[in-house]
């Protein structure tokens, strides 16, 4: 190997992490011409396989080079994120800034085990884990080429039971041959970090696995010397009124990964509230860490408390630190229901005018029936939202519970709610989980 490639490799321990994350690749077009040159279209993938590893190295040297800086420029970022081994990491970090002090820190972890069953090749690449979150990379590969749409759809972490699981990159296209992708389990109790990582996990077509889907078992062993023990705890215990609502900030812990803090809601305020619209965290300089939005933003202790997730800034170190917010999204309690009259094809309450009801919506979608709202949002906060409007669950005149799987929000403000095929007792009730209504008032504490 060169000598200067050698000490960049000792430069960057990531280096040796990030090999395995490479299987196709889109590099500069005199590296590709160099590679490529002689190669014919009915060379087979071996061959293309063996060419794509002798650039991978030059690739990955290129890439943590820049991972290495303090910020991804937006030219870096976008040649980067064309190298499909390293896309579900650049499209991770880009949108977490705590995540990208973690990778400049050395806080990950390579794997590189792999399973294959029914002609697909399963590799957990690599791993980022703390006491409240873990972060795994992962590739697919369709090892017989067959055409079939899958993704990774059903994980289980056996060592815990209270998780939470988001997913990164889907994609669902028929005719493919590798594709990356992470998903990100949320611990939801702390927890001390495991000496191996049992994960069980199927793929299946769509987001659901067949009970016949076979199993990809993993036990990974955990670099404990690496993850254990990292985390700071402030307690700041303040409470604030804003348009009369009471709001309780609890314990702050900052992990490497996220941040948490306890928030609790008095059970006598006279609204819900839903979210906030742009709480962050701040630090002497004015570097702000905003609430996670590639993953679990938050979790449920109960009907008034919950623990909200922040960008970390553990490895960043400051020395001051202030809670900052001005809007938060709340509806008056006694609006919270929605009765849809399903025999006359009208809404009997509704929290305000923005709200209607397309009686000529009312269809079959997917096997499934649809109720189809509109909801009217002008306000600047809301450009680009997605409000999932309502509850999961709902109710008919009788009280009997029923559960909708699914429901589509669009941008454009037209909402579908999918119901059981079921013998209804007209009024159905429908509870708002979320609505563009709003209280203001400055929240700035100082944490540290």
């Amino acid at each position: 190997m060169d000598e200067k490639y050698e000490d960049k490799e000792q430069e960057f321990p990531q280096l040796e992490a990030m090999k395995g994350h490479i299987d196709q690749l889109v590099v500069p077009r005199e590296i590709s011409e160099a590679v490529q040159n002689g190669m014919g279209q009915g060379r087979v993938r071996r061959r293309r396989r063996v060419i794509r590893r002798m650039v991978s190295f030059t690739a990955c040297l290129l890439v943590l080079v820049s991972i290495a800086s303090v910020r991804f420029s937006p030219v870096v970022a976008a040649y980067v994120s064309d190298i499909p081994g390293l896309r579900s990491l650049v499209q991770l970090i880009n949108n977490d800034k705590g995540l990208q002090l973690a990778l400049e820190n050395d806080f990950m972890q390579s794997v590189d085990q792999s399973i294959e069953h029914d002609g697909i090749k399963l590799t957990v690449d690599s791993l980022i884990i703390d006491k409240s979150r873990v972060i795994v990379f992962y590739t697919l590969d369709n090892m017989d080429g067959r055409k079939r749409a899958i993704n990774l759809v059903d994980v289980k972490l056996l060592n815990y039971t209270e998780t939470s699981t988001s997913f990164g990159i889907s994609d669902f296209k028929e005719d493919w041959e590798s594709k990356q992708g992470t998903f990100d389990i949320s611990l939801n109790n702390e927890i001390d970090i495991p000496d191996n990582l049992d994960l069980n996990l199927r793929v299946g077509t769509g987001n659901r696995a067949t009970e016949s889907s076979s199993v990809f078992q993993f036990e990974i062993p955990v670099d404990k010397e690496k993850f254990a023990g990292l985390k700071e705890t402030y307690d700041i215990d303040q409470t604030v009124i804003v348009e009369g609502q009471r709001i309780s900030f609890g314990t702050m812990t900052i992990y490497p990964t996220r941040i948490g803090l306890e928030v609790a809601y008095d059970p006598s305020n006279t609204k819900k509230l839903f979210s906030f619209d742009d709480i962050r965290i701040e630090d002497e300089h004015g570097e702000t860490f905003g609430t996670i939005t590639n993953g679990i933003s938050s979790s449920l202790m109960d009907d008034n408390r919950q623990v909200l997730y922040f960008q970390s800034n553990y490895f960043r170190k400051p020395d001051q630190l202030y809670l900052r917010a001005s809007s938060i999204r709340a509806l008056d309690k006694s609006k919270l229901e929605v009765l849809v009259d399903l025999d006359r094809k009208v809404l009997l309450t509704r929290p305000d005018d923005k709200l209607t009801f397309d009686p000529a919506g009312v269809s079959r979608e997917k096997g499934k029936k649809a109720l189809v709202f509109h909801l009217k949002n002008e306000d600047p906060l809301d450009e680009n939202r997605i409000f999932s409007l309502f509850d999961t669950r709902y109710k008919d005149a009788t009280g009997q519970s029923f559960e909708s799987n699914q429901t589509g929000e669009t941008s454009t403000g037209e909402v579908h709610y999918y119901i059981e095929k079921a013998d209804y007792t007209s009024p159905l009730k429908l509870t708002i989980s979320d609505y563009p209504s709003r209280i203001r008032g400055d929240i700035n504490l100082r944490i540290k």
